[in-house]
């Protein structure tokens, strides 16, 4: 155990120093003007795995997505299209239904001012008729009352002298004839 812990003070001991010396090498190349990055054959290496991983992401996923998009962007331009001629058609039906509201309202109109005419063609014609038949019940009860008084009239033109002669005896209190 304690060469564990000898050697654990060792290997700090010993990075301590790597990276000290890497840190007063990379001092030491930045003043002496170098530069850090190394070109050899790892470089190109990544450039190429870079490369070969860009061209496999645009073939397998930024060529299928920018699809996608372009034929959402294509179904909502053609929904947007839909919705204007379904706005039209719905502007032309509504104008259309108002047209037959309108004409609806008109033949409406015309009847009920003919059926007012006709009410008012048929009050006449009963009030008429309702006249003539007062005129007539009028007239049957003048003529009924004429041949009343006429028939009263002879009735007491016969018992005048009959009353004449009771007013008189009652008057002179004897009998006259």
């Amino acid at each position: 155990m304690a060469r564990a812990v000898s050697a654990g003070r060792m290997e700090g001991s010993s990075r301590r120093a790597e990276s000290g010396a890497m840190s007063a090498g990379a001092s030491a190349v930045l003043l002496a003007g170098g530069s850090m990055i190394d070109l050899d054959g790892t470089f190109f290496v990544q450039i190429a795995v870079f490369f070969i991983a860009f061209f496999l992401l645009r073939a397998l996923v930024f060529r299928p997505m920018m699809a996608l998009f372009d034929a959402r962007e294509q179904a909502i331009e053609g929904a947007r299209l839909q919705a204007r001629k379904l706005e039209k058609e719905l502007a032309s039906r509504a104008d259309e239904v108002e047209e037959a509201l309108r004409k609806a309202r008109i033949e409406a109109a015309a009847e009920r001012d003919r059926l007012r005419r006709e009410g008012l063609r048929l009050e006449r014609v009963v009030l008429e008729r309702a006249q003539q038949d007062v005129q007539r019940r009028l007239a049957e009860a003048s003529e009924r009352l004429e041949a009343e008084r006429a028939t009263l009239r002879r009735q007491i033109e016969a018992d005048v002298p009959d009353l004449a002669r009771r007013i008189a005896e009652r008057l002179l209190g004897r009998e006259v004839s």
